[in-house]
């Protein structure tokens, strides 16, 4: 079994209050529809997801948006969702925790964990980190840095880093489940927070490997974001 983890527990604040439906982000309308249903139908789609677990914000949860979406874009694989934070490693953390205390962990084989606010990410792009995940323990989508990377320190470049050796990390990132709720475990115990979860994995000694991704699976966090995203979108359906 291979279960998606969505976080989705913060409110955005650098998209400004766009939306009338909720202060969160992942309801602002892409095309008409929220984002995360966007995000959410890929993986409804992907043959090799099996249930997708979203951590939300409180008021969400007891506002039922997620149920109603669900019904009204006829998702399939979407469970109760967690209460999720503000802090992205936290929401995981409590998607994992719920899978631990549920009968789904002595089914579970991998975890997709993937941003609520990537809409563009596509079912063979999640089903290539699966696969990878199977195969070595940990997937990383990410895709070739196109511009020169300067390392910085107070306001200096220290050095330039060598751009074939350099990717920018994208979502799903994908994990056999043992692996990546043990190095969850850990970061909690030991006050560690991470960037992604690749982080924890490096942190843990344990190697990520590569699955390519795509210069359109894009992350929404800021108004110029969701700009480009209706430009793609519209690229897309007429396509």
């Amino acid at each position: 079994m291979n279960i998606a983890v969505i976080p989705a527990g913060g409110q955005g604040r650098r998209m400004g209050n766009l939306s009338v439906k909720s202060p969160s982000k992942q309801f602002l309308l892409l095309g008409g529809v929220p984002l995360i249903v966007h995000t959410l139908r890929q993986f409804d789609l992907c043959p090799d997801i099996d249930a997708i677990l979203v951590a939300l914000p409180k008021q969400d949860i007891e506002n039922e948006t997620l149920e109603e979406l669900c019904k009204e874009y006829n998702l399939k694989k979407v469970l109760p969702p967690v209460e999720g934070s503000s802090e992205r490693q936290l929401s995981i953390f409590a998607a994992l925790k719920s899978i631990a205390e549920s009968d789904l962990h002595k089914k579970v084989a991998t975890v997709a964990i993937h941003d609520a606010v990537r809409p563009f990410v596509t079912p063979q792009i999640i089903t290539a980190t699966i696969e990878t995940a199977l195969l070595h323990g940990a997937a990383l989508c990410a895709i070739p840095a196109t511009d020169t990377i300067k390392e910085v320190f107070e306001n200096k470049v220290v050095r330039t880093l060598p751009r074939s050796h350099i990717y920018q990390a994208q979502t799903p990132q994908t994990f056999r489940y043992k692996l990546i709720w043990q190095a969850h475990q850990r970061a909690v115990e030991e006050n560690f927070f991470a960037t992604d979860d690749a982080m924890l994995i490096e942190w843990q000694g344990e190697k990520v490997f590569i699955v390519e991704g795509s210069p359109e699976n894009i992350k929404i966090t800021k108004p110029s974001d969701l700009v480009l995203a209706e430009f793609l979108l519209s690229q897309r359906q007429q396509n």
